[in-house]
């Protein structure tokens, strides 16, 4: 009989955590900021979860991800995404799934500033959020070469 599979890798990290409300490490994207609640290196690279205030009016651009499926979790405020060739409005308590491969975007189209869950898998790309916060004055030579490593397109 074969051993069974487990979603999540052998790792020295597979213990519980817990990130209270304040906790984690901030990062400013977009004008915005994210917060790591978990690190891609806390689950063996499997995922990485980050809470996401995002100003009115304010969103990343269209951009496709070659190697991670995206989950956004709807915690505050009215969003408006593309995924491929649709487009949806998205209230508090609202899941949307943006598969690898799909061109996608989200924008807050609230009054005030919103907030989203977003889980990355694999986890390796949320790097590029404290990684993109380091660059001086958001070059955007270091932008594309970050986008490069991290295998993303801008698509607008």
């Amino acid at each position: 009989m074969s051993e069974p599979q487990h979603f999540l890798p052998e790792t020295e990290t597979a213990v519980p955590i817990v990130r209270l409300p304040g906790e984690g490490q901030v990062v400013g994207v977009l004008r915005g900021q994210s917060t790591f609640k978990v690190h891609s290196e806390q689950t063996g690279g499997a995922y990485a979860i980050l809470e996401q205030q995002v100003p009115a009016g304010h969103g990343p651009p269209l951009h496709v991800h070659r190697r991670e499926t995206e989950v956004f979790y709807i915690l505050e405020g009215r969003f408006e995404l593309t995924l491929g060739s649709e487009k949806l409005t998205a209230e508090a308590g609202a899941m949307v799934v943006a598969p690898r491969d799909i061109p996608h975007t989200f924008r807050n189209v609230g009054d005030s500033e919103g907030k989203l869950l977003l889980t990355v898998i694999p986890g390796r790309f949320s790097n590029y959020f404290a990684e993109v916060d380091a660059v001086p004055d958001h070059d955007s030579e270091a932008i594309r070469a970050l986008c490069a490593k991290y295998e993303v397109e801008i698509l607008e």
